[in-house]
């Protein structure tokens, strides 16, 4: 049978094979109610534009049995759903069949958009709906291959299943949407898989490079399919290459018809559903938006309630209305909140590839990665992190020849770490490198006029390596080099409200520590007022109120005011003066005692309004990076407060517990 030329009779035959199979089918033997499945898919994408038989509708029900097995539904159910879609196809075939004259010949298949370029995909509209499920889905199965083959080269357990049973799965899909060249690089890669799917051996590091390198011909290929959905056209990877790298690499295995038997392990199924709904961020940020605003007018309507004097039934009303406000400004805050295994695993991957690059061994080491932080902001976290390990890499670990004369072994280590600490994210990246050069580090900061011709601290010298333009590289490679790197991370950083701080010992390694809040949507916060000026400080950074004295506070060296209290000695920090505003003086100011990271200071302010939790707005173009300020917020009464940057405010601010009461 030619391209583009249907024979409905000869279709049929092959139906009727598949229907002889459903009827022989054991209805608990998972392998086999695959192996079906995965050939009734193969059928129906030959039955494309064949009239009056709805390959689509057929397509989509073949997808969620595929998609059943794969999240551990019962194989008994998914048996069924497949029987009725098996059913459903001989009665439309029997149609089909019944409208074909005897002396006609085969059908001529629906030809799609005609195009001049052959490797451009032009969608039918009828195929849109099963694109997107393929854009939302293909991303985890590339994920899993991703995480099972690096943790194979990172020498952890190897469970060959976990990466041969997503690439089996695409294998499925694609060939039933028509990508053939994504379909037939999943099949040889699951080819190479099978020797090893028993337990018999590992791939070698060969194999593994080739896996990857064609899990990222199909990343590239999924992410073309997304840009192109709105014009439904896209260009197609030429996936040539990455199959003639993977039947060079290894025997070739089956067919690419031919059914995998005995694919899934009994013991590696779930026992229970994945019930779950994707939905865009961009439809979470609306819905947030629109919880923020009902946060507002609740807050609104309560302090009405509470100034007119109303009691009574609407008292308790609002307080009710108060309570399920903020459960579900909780629960949109959740819905947000995703684990960073997936950065980590794509820095993994970036780390390893480093490696390969320098000629540097590595061992990279994941701790924390079921952190769960604002999606939006481990986005962001993207770009500090490719600049950091690139960094870390070719800078700061040295090749082995030099690790060994340092009496290191020649593996370098490089460890990324995830945790919640005081309503914040920490992200530590830690290397046993060589550390920061810190005498170089002073030559050029005096060369380039950062530094006095006096000594300047290690922490003065640490900052300089953030400065534009600054870089103690003998030479420019392509991984780094140029000074442009660590001045991007400060800024991403600092444009997240967060720090970041250097540790460094020469001979011993560096540790670069990212701190951000954990959301930039709602915060709880304590509304202070500072003259008629309203503030809000994030109430995880709050440790205690005291009452102002001055007899307190005492000038010490660079003309700081400094405040002893139970604690200790403490900066402080005169919001009024920080932005200018009036304030009332004398002995009625209260204290606030914040805490940000590892250092602490004393606020003082007019008074403390109460605690309320607020949606943190932009300020706009003209006040974008106005020193000291987070955001905006709309309070209770319906005034705009500045939402404060403590880690703004804080530095300089004492490093605990360096101080102690009475020193």
């Amino acid at each position: 049978m030619s391209d583009g030329v249907l024979n409905p009779k000869f279709l049929d035959r092959q139906l009727s094979q598949l229907g002889a199979r459903m009827a022989l089918c054991e209805e608990g033997n998972r392998n086999e109610v695959l192996a079906l499945a995965t050939d009734f898919s193969t059928w129906l994408t030959s039955t494309a534009g064949l009239p009056s038989f709805p390959a689509g509708l057929l397509g989509a029900q073949a997808r969620q049995v595929l998609q059943g097995l794969n999240v551990g539904r019962p194989v008994e159910q998914v048996c069924q759903r497949l029987s009725q879609a098996m059913a459903e196809a001989v009665h439309h075939m029997g149609r089909v069949l019944s409208e074909t004259k005897p002396g006609d010949g085969p059908v001529e298949r629906e030809k799609p958009e005609t195009t001049q370029d052959k490797n451009l995909f032009v969608l039918k509209p009828e195929d849109l709906d099963g694109f997107q499920d393929f854009v939302a889905e293909a991303p985890e199965h590339l994920q899993a291959i991703e995480s099972g083959l690096l943790a194979l080269a990172q020498g952890e357990i190897w469970d060959p299943l976990k990466v041969l049973r997503p690439f089996h799965t695409l294998k499925g899909i694609c060939g039933f949407m028509g990508l053939s060249g994504m379909s037939k690089l999943a099949h040889q890669a699951e080819a190479l898989l099978e020797k090893y799917k028993n337990g018999q051996g590992r791939p070698s590091e060969r194999e593994v490079d080739l896996l990857l390198e064609s899990g990222d011909a199909m990343k590239k290929q999924v992410d073309l399919v997304a840009k192109g959905l709105s014009a439904r056209r896209f260009a197609l990877v030429d996936m040539e290459p990455f199959l003639d790298h993977l039947l060079s690499g290894t025997v070739q295995g089956p067919a690419a018809g031919t059914p995998t038997a005995t694919l899934h392990s009994k013991d590696d199924v779930p026992s229970h559903a994945d019930h779950s709904l994707r939905i865009s961020v961009d439809k979470m940020d609306m819905l947030l938006e629109a919880v923020g605003e009902l946060a507002i007018c609740q807050s609104q309507v309560t302090e009405g309630i509470a100034a007119s004097g109303i009691l009574g039934h609407l008292g308790s009303e609002a307080s009710r209305l108060a309570k399920i406000s903020r459960q579900l400004q909780e629960i949109v805050l959740s819905l947000r909140m995703v684990p960073v295994q997936p950065l980590f695993q794509r820095m993994s991957r970036l780390a390893r590839d480093l490696s390969k690059k320098t000629g540097k061994p590595l061992r990279v080491e994941l701790e924390g990665g079921e952190t769960e932080l604002d999606k939006r902001m481990t986005e962001e976290l993207v770009d500090p992190l490719v600049h950091l390990l690139r960094n870390a890499v070719d800078h700061g670990i040295e090749g082995p020849e030099n690790r060994r004369k340092a009496g290191k072994g020649a593996e370098a280590r490089l460890s990324l770490k995830a945790a919640h600490q005081g309503g914040d994210f920490v992200l530590r990246v830690e290397d046993d490198g060589a550390g920061l050069p810190f005498e170089k580090l002073r030559q050029k900061g005096t060369a380039m006029g950062y530094l006095g011709q006096g000594g300047a601290s290690a922490e003065r010298l640490t900052e300089l390596i953030f400065m534009p333009g600054f870089s103690t590289a003998e030479r420019v490679t392509e991984v780094s080099g140029r000074g442009v790197g660590l001045d991007a991370v400060k800024r991403k950083v600092l444009s997240l409200k967060g720090s970041i701080q250097v540790e460094s010992q020469e001979g011993r390694g560096t540790t670069f520590v990212i701190r951000i809040p954990l959301t930039m949507a709602l915060i709880d916060g304590i509304v202070v007022r500072v003259g008629a000026s309203r503030y809000i400080l994030p109430s995880f950074h709050v440790r205690q109120f005291m009452a102002f004295r001055e007899t307190q506070s005492h000038q010490v060296a660079q003309a700081r005011e400094w405040m002893t209290t139970s604690v200790g000695q403490l900066p402080v920090v005169e919001i009024s003066e920080w932005f200018g505003c009036g304030a009332e003086k004398g002995n009625h100011s209260v204290v606030v005692h914040v805490e940000v990271g590892d250092k602490e200071a004393c606020l003082v302010v007019d008074e403390v309004v109460g605690k309320q939790q607020v949606v943190v707005k932009g300020l706009g173009a003209h006040l974008q990076g106005l020193p000291g300020v987070a955001g905006g917020a709309i309070l209770g009464d319906g005034r705009v407060g500045f939402i404060l940057d403590l880690n703004a405010l804080v530095q300089g601010g004492r490093i605990r517990p360096a101080v102690v009461a009475g020193n």
